[in-house]
């Protein structure tokens, strides 16, 4: 299978960010709609939800704003959380509109969660990562989702809603990690080109200035490594130009008409 177009998963509705916790805790659906709406006008037929800073109303919170969000718009959610159990349950509640993120690569997870998603329609996004921590060499993490694949596949789950995450590191603490990911993604789209390949964007640039610039510039690397999908904020109109360029000079978007489509919205305004 090719993955033709990149996948765009919203990233801006983060309880992290103090104002998206109060209108995640205020269940302000004017301000939630508005910041789901803004990103799917700038491409993301995903949205992100995450709301771990709220603790014990996580699961609340998520719910509601997946519900909120499903019924006014035409894309699906991704139900970001560490804790498994609040994965499943918005698995059950939302099925093939719905996105897990994300699982560590750990058997003992991956034999309890996939038959789960499999049986609700929902898709994941798998860490190539464990309780161990993170394989310091491409060759390790290829490992991690060869085993992946092979407990999802045999679960039932199809090919195309499994997104294997390579784990982006800030560049900022060494260049190795992030060559690492390169390499992984390479690895990924040669041998397992049935499976989508993800990372979150901004992981990169963590701790240095210019965040956005980085962010751009490694979109277009990891475009030209194999990578189909991105959580990213669809709201910076240059990072989407540059996503559309990428994909055009790294042979996914054929005569470029993607591309062109983009450069006319463009300039319809």
């Amino acid at each position: 299978m090719r993955f033709n177009e990149t996948v765009i998963i919203g990233e801006k509705l983060n309880s992290t960010n103090a104002k998206v916790r109060k209108v995640l805790e205020n269940r302000d659906i004017d301000s939630l709609l508005s910041i789901a709406g803004t990103q799917i006008e700038g491409g993301a037929s995903w949205i992100d939800i995450n709301a771990a800073m709220l603790m014990d109303k996580e699961l609340d919170a998520i719910l509601w704003a997946g519900r909120e969000i499903l019924d006014r718009f035409d894309k699906g959610i991704s139900a970001d959380s560490p804790d498994i159990a609040v994965l499943e349950k918005c698995a059950a509640e939302f099925g093939e509109r719905c996105i897990v993120n994300s699982l560590t690569a750990d058997e003992e997870i991956l034999e309890k969660m996939m038959p789960v998603l499999s049986r609700a329609g929902a898709g994941a996004i798998i860490m190539l990562k464990t309780v161990d921590g993170i394989p310091p060499r491409p060759e390790e993490r290829l490992g991690l989702a060869r085993e992946a694949a092979q407990i999802a596949t045999g679960s039932g789950m199809p090919s195309e809603k499994i997104f294997f995450d390579p784990v982006f590191q800030p560049v900022a603490t060494g260049s190795e990690g992030v060559e690492t990911a390169l390499d992984t993604l390479r690895a990924l789209s040669g041998e397992m080109s049935d499976f989508h390949r993800v990372g979150g964007l901004s992981n990169v640039s963590y701790g240095l200035p210019k965040r956005k610039v980085v962010n751009r510039a490694f979109l277009a690397m990891a475009v030209s490594h194999g990578l189909t999908a991105v959580i990213c904020d669809p709201t910076d109109g240059n990072l989407v130009d540059t996503l559309k360029a990428a994909e055009a000079l790294a042979g996914v978007d054929p005569g470029c008409l993607r591309f062109l489509k983009h450069y006319r919205d463009y300039k319809k305004g």
